[in-house]
């Protein structure tokens, strides 16, 4: 039977294990100009790999490319071309306004010929279909030859729009207020939507006119991510410089904490240039929290350093911080790793390149600011607050844990459980309008065209024939006509398009029949798309082979469970209803953010088990002890629980940022356990019972886990100005759950240390 080690034995192998950030240190102390020189050299190289840094907000980089769904996504774009637009909504005061529909004349006549728009719909080229009396197919728009010039005439327009199956709703509002011009654009049109909203804009008159669209919020997620990416790091630095001018008063030690977080930012935004990375979405936020956690790592060897003049006294001041440093540093960056659990290219990036920053930067605290102190020791000058700290309130929450460690435990319960009840509430969702608060134009511009038009959202029911079979069959053509017809009784199905409409339209006339029956031959249906192959529109409900038939649906609800609920109720319905030989597959890119959305949750749940593991793991190795791993681990995963059950009772939804709440405070709020659990394990080990193991963790601990709690949630609370809503909740929510940990660390922790009998220490000849 193996024997468990003992004491001794566990206590050699801690005394190895943390050899390697020592002699870092030590070897930056030693070596000052030669680390100087190195990360000189470092720079130099991540400078030239910036130059190939840009801003990309490409949506396709949200999408779950990986997963099958997005190859026939592709496959759908190629049968029936894209399917984003370009929504202008022109809004009159009264109803058929001569001068709104002059508008429309005027825009639609402008943005035909506009490069990657590949039709312009309005009242000026869609045309109604309409027979007249004497048989004739009429296919002229309602506005082709202009604004009509009487009252009697513009009665005439309105009752004909009215009548149509297609116009409402996509061309004119029910009221007739609002007139749409929509732009549709090519399949795969990333480029340039830049130009093509500045042009829009500058023909639209904004006090008249809303404009929305997918064009619309990438190139204002670009212009905004350009505009937060200067603006948050150069405010992270001046905010982080006066906290720690308020903590140390010293340029010196301003100048030091900066460096590392400047330098590990600095490399990381190399190496993506480097590698043709671009700043995205979630990227654009790493450079100002890695700031924020070089500047924490630093203050744990500046708050060491103070008052060491002589270079062994600074030696062994660093060394003694190096290894809680060290595993800070190592499970911050496995928190970024494990987003990459999700499949998703961007969460991914910012997961691959959020661990390179946090390393880099761990690398150039315990080298280049031992080698800065080397040559140029700290002003003796200890930091603001810290004897208050280290005094006073370290003995009031020693004695909170030996003598309340009961009611302490039952407190934090009686906080954690209920709101672990709201994990019950929490919600996955993602509309890329409510990223915009109220109240600017992307959102208020949405807003306005959902309200009286559909809405911007499409998603495609395809239909296809699965052996050599026609979706011309009169069959099949019922069962599009009737699936589209279900799904525009949703609340949240603003307008359904399909082959049926204009079928009903053209046979409707020619029968003279009002109820616009549906065709009742295959031949008269072929007979009728051939009369209408003069419409362009056409090719988006039905393939020229005839062996593929797409239900445009136009959605009012941006969010991906309800995108994902009409997506799914679409091919259960076509499943029990529709035609034996034809399958209906639900695409679109909405539809893919949707799914992708449901990647990022359950990647999530797999990044955060991941993270969990590996840095119990890690914790294991290091302290030898599966009981102090665990002791490291619970008072921050209790917070975590608590964050996501109280984003469930809040309404708070899991979306592209907050996301990785989980993953990143994990492994950020790991950092303050671990100087405790070090310094307790230090203790135990030189044979002191529970209440000195704790007074003196608290009392060199509680000043350093206070002020980098501080800067690590300023670093994120800076976030909480960004324009978008999902950013400005992770920061806030990272912000807020650093001092929930801090307190879990200083109270929890100590309650959860069991009391010990002391060990004779180990005594050496």
């Amino acid at each position: 039977m193996l024997e468990a080690p003992s004491p001794d034995a566990r206590s050699e192998r801690f005394g190895r294990r943390r050899r390697l950030p020592e002699w870092v240190v030590s070897a930056a102390l030693a070596h000052p100009r030669a680390v100087l020189a190195g990360w000189a050299l470092i720079l130099a190289l991540a400078g030239l790999g910036g130059l190939g840094l840009h801003v990309d907000t490409s949506t396709d980089s949200l999408l779950d490319r990986e997963n099958p769904a997005y190859a026939f996504h592709l496959y759908s774009q190629s049968l029936f071309g894209g399917e984003e637009m370009l929504v202008i909504a022109v809004s009159s005061e009264t109803p058929w306004d001569p001068g709104a529909l002059a508008e429309v004349v005027r825009l639609t006549d402008r943005f035909e010929g506009l490069e990657r728009i590949r039709r312009v719909d309005s009242l000026r080229t869609m045309p109604l279909i309409r027979v007249g009396e004497g048989g004739e197919l009429d296919l002229d728009p309602p506005l082709v030859r202009g604004v009509p010039a009487t009252a009697e005439a513009l009665e005439g327009l309105a009752a004909r729009v009215r009548a149509d199956r297609i116009a409402s709703r996509n061309l004119v509002s029910d009221d007739g207020r609002v007139f749409a011009v929509n732009l549709v654009l090519e399949a795969g049109t990333d480029d340039g939507f830049l130009e093509m909203v500045e042009a829009v804009r500058a023909e639209v008159d904004p006090e008249r006119a809303a404009i929305t669209g997918v064009p619309v919020f990438r190139t204002e997620i670009n212009t905004r991510t350009e505009e937060e990416l200067l603006a948050f790091v150069p405010l992270t630095v001046v905010l982080m410089a006066g906290l720690l001018y308020l903590l140390f008063r010293s340029v010196y030690a301003i100048a030091l904490s900066l460096s590392c977080g400047l330098i590990g930012a600095g490399v990381m935004l190399g190496t993506m240039g480097a590698l043709g990375g671009a700043i995205t979405l979630i990227t654009m936020i790493l450079p100002s929290i890695v700031l924020a956690l070089g500047v924490a790592y630093a203050m744990h060897l500046l708050t060491a350093a103070q008052g060491q003049d002589d270079v062994e006294g600074l030696r062994a001041a660093l060394r003694r911080v190096s290894l809680p440093v060290a595993l800070s540093g190592l499970t911050t960056a496995i928190g970024f790793a494990s987003i990459g659990a999700v499949r998703i290219d961007l969460v991914r990036q910012a997961g691959g390149y959020g661990a390179l920053g946090v390393m880099v930067t761990l690398a150039a605290v315990l080298t280049l600011l031992p080698a800065c102190l080397a040559l140029r020791r700290l002003p003796s000058l200890r930091p603001r607050f810290a004897a208050t700290l280290e005094g006073r309130v370290s003995a009031v929450l020693t004695r909170l844990a030996i003598r309340r460690r009961g009611p302490t435990l039952v407190v934090w319960a009686l906080l954690t459980l209920p709101l672990c009840v709201g994990l019950l509430k929490l919600d996955v969702a993602t509309d890329a309008t409510s990223w915009f608060p109220p109240g600017t134009r992307p959102r208020d511009d949405y807003d306005q065209v959902r309200r009286s038009l559909s809405g911007i959202s499409p998603v495609n029911v395809v239909i296809e024939a699965k052996q050599g079979g026609r979706v011309t069959e009169p069959t099949v053509v019922a069962a599009i006509d009737r699936l589209a017809a279900h799904l525009e009784e949703r609340r949240d199905v603003g307008k359904a398009l399909s082959l049926a409409d204009p079928l009903r339209q053209i046979h409707g006339g020619f029968a003279g029949d009002p109820a616009l029956p549906l065709p009742g031959s295959q031949a008269l249906v072929e007979q009728y798309l051939l009369l209408l192959e003069s419409v362009e529109s056409i090719d988006d409900v039905v393939t020229a082979d005839r062996s593929a038939a797409n239900v445009v649906l136009r959605v009012d609800d941006n969010r991906s469970g309800s995108l994902r609920s009409v997506a799914v109720d679409a091919e259960q319905w076509w499943r029990e209803q529709g035609p034996a030989g034809f399958e209906a597959r639900s695409t679109g890119t909405m539809f893919e953010f949707a799914r992708a959305e449901d990647e990022m949750t359950f990647g999530q749940i797999r990044g955060l088990s991941f993270a969990i593991l590996v840095i119990g793991v890690v914790l294991w190795g290091v302290f030898g002890r599966l009981s102090l791993a665990g002791l490291a681990l619970l008072p921050n995963a209790v917070p975590v629980l608590a964050i996501f059950g109280f984003m469930g009772f809040a309404g708070i939804a899991l979306d592209a940022g907050t996301v990785m709440v989980g993953s990143l405070a994990l492994g950020i709020a790991v950092d303050d356990t671990m100087h405790m659990v070090t310094s307790l394990h230090e203790s135990h080990e030189r044979g002191l019972d529970s209440a000195p193991s704790l007074m003196g963790a608290l009392r060199t601990n509680l000043p350093a886990l206070t002020f980098t709690s501080l800067v690590i949630a300023l670093g994120f609370g800076i976030l909480g100005f960004s324009n978008f809503t999902f950013i400005r909740n992770l920061g806030l929510l990272i912000a807020a759950l650093m001092g929930v940990c801090l307190l879990a660390d200083v109270s929890l922790l100590p309650a959860l240390v069991r009391p010990r009998r002391p060990r004779e220490p180990v005594r050496t000849s």
